[in-house]
């Protein structure tokens, strides 16, 4: 599964780099990401035949690591006897009302690109990553349209934690994010 907003034109040449020979479904409007509540990417969720979730990592899984191919060996071979790794608990939650927002604002951003308006798609994301600062799928698509160059052909890692670094300061200068985290509570209306 490939989350990845702009399409399976995207994804196409990270599929391609994996030499993938199973079916690869590209979920354009994340959701998977809304299913599963993740906000990093890329994961490893393995399922059973009878669909039940096995195994998932959320953030950091990859195949370049000696320990996740073990993992997925040992879960093909059934000697999987080990629970998912926890995530990190997220720093703030978002209401159900508050979600669903996001995510509209994530499918109008993907629908307006399909349309060819690159502006107001990545306008609308950005509205969505402000409302959801810690959700690293939106913040991807967003560099993955500013900065292609980043992303393809291949992940520049060392620059998006440089970006990171970046968009955090301006974040805690405008007030979405404090020193220690996204984001700030916000002081009750009266």
């Amino acid at each position: 599964m490939a989350v990845e907003t702009q399409g399976a034109d995207a994804a196409r040449p990270w599929v391609e780099k994996a030499g993938a020979t199973c079916p690869v479904v590209v979920d354009r409007n994340n959701l998977l990401g809304r299913m599963l509540e993740f906000k990093l990417v890329p994961n490893g969720v393995f399922l059973d035949e009878h669909g039940t979730i096995r195994y998932a990592k959320y953030g950091g899984f990859s195949v370049d690591r000696p320990e996740d191919v073990e993992t997925i060996r040992k879960l093909i071979n059934g000697e999987f006897d080990q629970q998912s790794p926890e995530g990190t608990p997220p720093p703030y939650v978002l209401s159900a009302i508050e979600r669903e927002l996001v995510e509209t604002r994530l499918r109008l951003g993907s629908e307006l690109l399909a349309r060819g308006n690159r502006d107001a798609a990545l306008a609308e994301w950005q509205r969505a990553l402000e409302m959801d600062p810690e959700n690293f799928v939106i913040r991807k698509q967003i560099w993955a349209l500013k900065y292609p160059e980043r992303f393809y052909p291949t992940i520049d890692f060392d620059w998006q934690q440089a970006q990171l670094r970046i968009e955090r300061d301006a974040e805690v200068a405008r007030g979405v994010c404090g020193p220690d985290g996204c984001p700030i509570p916000q002081k009750p209306r009266q």
